[in-house]
């Protein structure tokens, strides 16, 4: 048992000591005056997936406490109660509900999604907002332990063996998966994102959808075969713009959604500008 476990579990084991109604029991883990801090509580505000250490939670303690001392003294001091603070509580309420309101008919998951035709449909009208800062390759690649086992991968895509069957085979194989390290099927790479730094040499210089010849690195022999190259200037595939396109048309679908959502909205209600816009600009001076 980890030792964060074993606190939890123990203030778990003292809480459910004194407490007489065996459902939904309340841990104290601080206390200060008439208020108490469970830690239930501290589990409903942190992200406690992976569990709660000990200093998260000395951390949470302290700053709960260092908060309540604060607030006791605004208190003791009639802040709770100040018209300037009151007026700031006010409007952040105005905020919270209108953004629950914009999540509720505007920003969810409905909004977010693109039909393909969508997608294709602003590819192609927009294909020269796309065009590549540098070189873009689409490649697989696998890696083993063994060269010999990475010379056997490559003699059978050679032999005509399809890629993704040769690699179903490996991972069928016990003794062959065991020498298998990594490996990624059709994925776009630039020359920063794609390392070992060989890996981009070959990339860039091999045959189109040839495997090529195992590439030694520190760690292990790569097979690496390059489906398609791009070059800086050309406009990429949609495959790979994909996920932008669909961003800027649920922006834009939101954006519809909002204009249209306030107009129907402020049609049931009485809206008067009371102050006339002119031709140039203008200031609104208070009168003295």
């Amino acid at each position: 048992m980890r030792p964060t476990d074993a606190i939890l579990l123990a203030l778990l084991v003292l809480a459910g000591a004194g407490c007489q109604k065996a459902e939904s029991p309340q841990t104290p883990v601080a206390r200060i005056d008439n208020r108490t801090l469970t830690l239930e509580t501290v589990r409903a505000q942190l992200d406690s997936t992976h569990g709660i250490s000990e200093a998260q939670l000395q951390e949470f303690i302290r700053r709960w406490i260092d908060n309540e001392i604060l607030f006791r003294e605004a208190v003791r001091r009639g802040l709770d109660r100040d018209e300037t603070v009151n007026a700031r509580l006010e409007e952040v309420k105005r905020q919270l509900a209108i953004n629950a309101l914009l999540d509720q008919e505007i920003y969810n998951e409905k909004t977010l999604a693109s039909s393909p035709e969508e997608v294709e449909a602003y590819y192609g009208e927009h294909q020269s907002e796309f065009t590549l800062p540098g070189d873009l390759a689409l490649v697989s690649f696998v890696l083993f332990s063994d060269r010999d086992a990475a010379n056997t991968f490559r003699t059978a895509v050679l032999r005509g063996t399809p890629w993704g069957d040769a690699m179903r085979e490996v991972l069928g194989d016990p003794q062959a998966s065991d020498l298998l390290v990594a490996h990624v099927d059709s994925m776009y790479y630039t020359q920063s994102t794609l390392f070992p730094a060989e890996l981009w040499r070959v990339a860039v210089a091999a045959k189109r959808s040839e495997p090529s010849f195992p590439i030694r690195t520190d760690d292990g022999f790569y097979i690496l075969i390059p489906w398609k190259l791009n070059r800086q200037g050309q406009t990429p595939d949609l495959a790979y713009v994909e996920h932008e396109i669909r961003s800027r048309l649920a922006m834009a679908r939101r954006q519809r959604l909002l204009t249209t959502f306030i107009e129907n909205l402020r049609a049931r209600h009485a809206v008067e500008i009371l102050v006339q816009s002119g031709s140039g600009e203008s200031t609104v001076k208070e009168e003295e």
